[in-house]
């Protein structure tokens, strides 16, 4: 049991263990990707965290074909390949506004690239997140099925 003196102590202890353990299990989900995105999806990032990552134009076909399926009444888009570690639950705030844009297509996540590559594809539906492992299985998942366990799961996160 403790005592009034004691408990100040213990509080004091057990919150730097509980830091700790978070700190951590922060560390532990950081992931090197290349993700193609516009600047809104890029806006999720805090500026802190993009200093840490290459982040160039991307003058690609695909890209071009991308920014062709933006709506009329939209800004041509900046797209941009970002590429370096990132944490895992940033990414997947990255990911969900990709998918939320259904006018790119769904997202693919190919892990047969190293690093894994993140882009939109017009030939999937907007709401979908194919993911491609290894061995070139599919994995689909909905908008709503698609987790930060799932995208753990796609790129081998403990």
């Amino acid at each position: 049991m403790l005592t009034r003196r004691e408990l100040p102590a213990f509080s004091l202890g057990l919150g730097a263990t509980f830091f700790a353990l978070a700190a951590r299990g922060q560390t532990d989900e950081i992931v090197t990707v290349r993700i193609r995105v516009d600047d809104t999806a890029r806006a999720v990032l805090r500026p802190i965290e993009q200093k840490k990552l290459m982040i160039e134009p991307d003058n690609s076909q695909e890209a071009k074909q991308l920014a062709e399926r933006v709506p009329p009444r939209r800004a041509l888009p900046v797209l941009v390949i970002i590429a370096g570690a990132i944490a895992v639950t940033e990414l997947l705030k990255m990911i969900q506004e990709l998918y939320r844009q259904t006018y790119y297509g769904g997202v693919v996540i190919d892990t047969r690239a190293r690093p894994p590559m993140i882009s939109s594809d017009a030939k999937i539906p907007g709401n979908m997140v194919f993911v491609i492992d290894a061995e070139g299985k599919i994995t689909q998942y909905t908008s709503d099925q698609f987790s930060l366990d799932a995208l753990k799961l796609a790129l081998k996160v403990k």
